[in-house]
This record gives C-alpha cells, sequence and structure tokens, in this order.
C-alpha cells in the first residue's frame, strides 16, 4: 500500500487525539516488539496505529521498529532472535518459513477468539494460509481495477461511461486510444501494459494444482492469457516502442505519474491511487471499472486482484499471546476504520465495507472517496483473485514478470515464454521437496538458503 501524510481526514485526528495528554510508556507493562515493513510516510502512520493501540490498554506496549526489509527477518529468525511478531513485505516467504516450523500456527487462537471465516473477505484468510493451516493475519488489502481518463475516451469517440466490460472490448479502446505524434512516435498509450498475472487471474487462470501444489504456469487458459497479453501490446504498437515508451515512465507516487501527465488513457491500478488523484491531480478526471472479463464468460465479471498487510508470529516470540492480542484488536472496527482511513487500505472485515464513515466525503479532503468507495464494491467479489501460498511462489512471481517483459517485446511467443517459466519453476519444486527435509540452519527460500 502507498500513502502521503497530510490531509489524512478523520483517522488522523483520531491518531492525534490524544496528543496532549502524557504519552503511556513501557513501564509497569509487557513490551511486544513489532518489526514492520513500512518506510517514510506509512511508517509514520502505522507508528500511529501502534501509539493508538498503546493508549488503548495498560497491559502491553507494542514497540515498533519500521523498515525492516523481510531478509533480516529471515536471519533474526534464522538466528533465534526474532521479534514478537512481524509483517511480510513479500507474501512468497510465507510457505517456506510455514514448512520449516518457524510460524506459529494460529487456527486454534482464531476459533477461540470467536472469528468466523464467513466474517472476513474471501481470499483474505486464504492469503496467510498453508497446507490448511492459518500462519499469518491480515490488517487491511489491496484491489486491483480500470483507472481510464474520460476526456480520452470522448476523444477517442467512445462514450464516457461506458468503460470496457470484456477483455476483448479492452482491447479494442487500447488501440483507439493510442495517440501518435506527427512523427509516428507514441503519444499517448490507450493502455499502461497491466501486471501479466491479473490478465491471468481475469481469465480465470491456475497456477498451481490444486491437488499437488505443483506449478502449472503454462496451463491452457494461462497461455490464452498470454496470447491476449501479446495481442494486447500489439494493438497499441511494436512491442519494442510500447516498451521504450514505459520505460520512459516517472514515478508514480507524484506529479509525475503517467496518467496525471496524459500519457496514458487506463491503467489497471489499486485503490490508493485515489487518494494520490486528490494529493497530485486534483484536476485530472479520472473514473474507475471494474477488470474487465473475457466475452462469453460472465461467470467471470467483476474480477479483482487482492493483496493484503500480513502479520505473522515466529515460533521464538517471547510473547506471542500479546501479539496474539493485538491481531485481535486489528480485526474489530474501530481497528480497521482507523487504518483505513490514514493507509487507505482496504477493510478486510466485510462488515466494514459497507461503513459510513468511509463510503461518505465530509470534508474537501476527503474527497479521494468517491473513488475509493468503488473498490470497497469489488473487494468482496466471487472473482477476486490472488497468488496461491506456495513455496516458490518467490521464483514464479519473478519468472512470471520476466515472461511479461518478453511478451511485451516480443522476444518470445506467449507458448515459449510460458514454457520457460514452467521448466524452471518445475525444477526448483522438486529441489524444494528435497531441500525443506535437509536439517539445516537455513530456510530454503526461493533460490538460497538464508
Amino acid at each position: 500500500m502507498r500513502v502521503v501524510v497530510g490531509g489524512l481526514g478523520l483517522g488522523a485526528a483520531m491518531l492525534g487525539s490524544c496528543a496532549a495528554r502524557r504519552e503511556p510508556t513501557a513501564h509497569g507493562r509487557t513490551v511486544v516488539r513489532v518489526w514492520s515493513m513500512w518506510t517514510g510516510d506509512e511508517e509514520k502512520v502505522f507508528q500511529g496505529v501502534v501509539d493508538y493501540y498503546n493508549r488503548t490498554q495498560d497491559r502491553v506496549y507494542l514497540q515498533n521498529l519500521g523498515s525492516v526489509p523481510d531478509d533480516k527477518i529471515l536471519r533474526a529468525i534464522t538466528a533465534g532472535a526474532p521479534p514478537d511478531f512481524f509483517t511480510l513485505r513479500e507474501p512468497g516467504y510465507l510457505a517456506p518459513l510455514a514448512a520449516n516450523d518457524a510460524l506459529l500456527p494460529l487456527d486454534d487462537w482464531f476459533r477461540a477468539a470467536g472469528f468466523r471465516e464467513a466474517d472476513f473477505v474471501p481470499g483474505a484468510l486464504e492469503l496467510g494460509r498453508y497446507n490448511g493451516k492459518l500462519y499469518s493475519m491480515p490488517y487491511l488489502l489491496d484491489a486491483m481495477a480500470l483507472f481510464y481518463n474520460p476526456d480520452h475516451f470522448k476523444r477517442a469517440g467512445i462514450p464516457p461511461d461506458r468503460p470496457p466490460e470484456t477483455l476483448e472490448q479492452m482491447l479494442d479502446y487500447a488501440h483507439r486510444l493510442t495517440v501518435r505524434e506527427r512523427g509516428g512516435g507514441i503519444r499517448t498509450l490507450g493502455l499502461r501494459p497491466p501486471d501479466l498475472i491479473y490478465i491471468i487471474g481475469a481469465f480465470g487462470g491456475q497456477f498451481i494444482d490444486p491437488q499437488t501444489g505443483a506449478p502449472t504456469a503454462d496451463h491452457p487458459v494461462n497461455l490464452h492469457a498470454a496470447r491476449y497479453y501479446r495481442a494486447l501490446i500489439e494493438a497499441m504498437g511494436d512491442g519494442r516502442e510500447v516498451q521504450a515508451f514505459t520505460m520512459s515512465f516517472g514515478n508514480e507516487q507524484g506529479t509525475n505519474n503517467p496518467f496525471f501527465l496524459g500519457r496514458i488513457s487506463m491503467m489497471i491500478n489499486g485503490q490508493w491511487n485515489t487518494y494520490w488523484f486528490q494529493k497530485y491531480a486534483p484536476r485530472v478526471p479520472y473514473a474507475i471499472a471494474s477488470i474487465p472479463y473475457p466475452a462469453g464468460k460472465p461467470h467471470l465479471r467483476r474480477p479483482t486482484w487482492i493483496g493484503q498487510n500480513m502479520f505473522c508470529i515466529p515460533r521464538g516470540s517471547r510473547h506471542p499471546r500479546e501479539a496474539w492480542d493485538f491481531f485481535v484488536w486489528m480485526q474489530r472496527e474501530e481497528a480497521q476504520l482507523l487504518f483505513a482511513e490514514t493507509m487507505h487500505g482496504l477493510p478486510n472485515i466485510r462488515r466494514v465495507l459497507k461503513h459510513p464513515r468511509l463510503r461518505t466525503v465530509r470534508r474537501p479532503d476527503e474527497q479521494w472517496k468517491r473513488g475509493y468507495t468503488q473498490f470497497l464494491n469489488l473487494v468482496d467479489s466471487p472473482n477476486a483473485r490472488y497468488f496461491p501460498v506456495t513455496p516458490i511462489a518467490a521464483l514464479y512471481l519473478s519468472e512470471l514478470y520476466t515472461a511479461q517483459d518478453y511478451l511485451i517485446s516480443g522476444n518470445k511467443t506467449p507458448e515459449q515464454a510460458l514454457r520457460d517459466v514452467q521448466v524452471r519453476l518445475s525444477t526448483e519444486y522438486r529441489r524444494w521437496h528435497t531441500a525443506r527435509h535437509l536439517p539445516v540452519g537455513g530456510f530454503a527460500i526461493g533460490d538460497g538458503t538464508v
């Protein structure tokens, strides 16, 4: 998730509501250490949540260390000196850690807390499960949708209130929205090339065998999605030309965002952009629609791609029960609203998705909620997809992004690109099954051992 401090609305007021009071200290409390992934402004927001929690009770004092990369956490676990709980930036590490018995399973505590699966957004808990056991708890979600510029639609003769419903329509729109300079170069790209995984997800593709867990990168549906992806690029021009154009884009978080500058007409992106529009480009028009689905497959309507903020308790935690108590608090309406309004993520508790505080623009600095509301409606879709929890997830995603580059440039056919991914992953998957049983002090993760 991305966030910029400033103009954070009611959530920020809650975070600072006790500023005039004496802040709690660790004296007389159990100190629980948390290592968190967020940096910069996001770190400040999560620290505000930690401070708020410390004010709500007098038994535990959370001590947050921000900007902690995953490799530091892995090394601390290996050395037997982990924090009491931590966040994972790279969800691909969850399965290797769980398989090596480095994480506490949370299922018994989950049931004892009175939680119900139905209370959570579909997929929110599955993202934290490995081999049927729960190893992480969510604290907000991300979701993807289609952003488009209605003025560009008008310029191309497309009704601005008719976003593409099907992937085939999106391909046609991408072609019609691409504008060229007099010399032939691209001036505006109809669609920023989306992540290949989003397209595979929209097609209803399969990443692993549901029975064996083995990778299925070249599954027939995935191959169909890859062929579509290549056709989507070709609809906008030569692949190398499109690739060169996108490589010239500036940082998304700021005024150089290519959508803000009019260099792209459509993009598949997350809900945090609604705040970025308010912060960096309040005059740039935009509208939001769900990611299109394949024509002739209405059962795949309203797809999205979700991810989560992943919180885990290591086996070596000194205060696992106190850590779990915080995890329980994270699921309360109060905590979900607080973090959602300041981090601009989406609640993972279904009833909170409907809360009027997230859906009502009450002040000028809450204009971002107009677009954000559409994500609240979308994240609960039965066609919300996510990357499966597998020991080779980190390598898998890396290989898919490499294949994506080949598809954009045209240097590999869709068949060759996915076949190469499958060959590499099959080798790694076999290696993992051998390495995970070895009595080593580290963890076989991705390409190596930590």
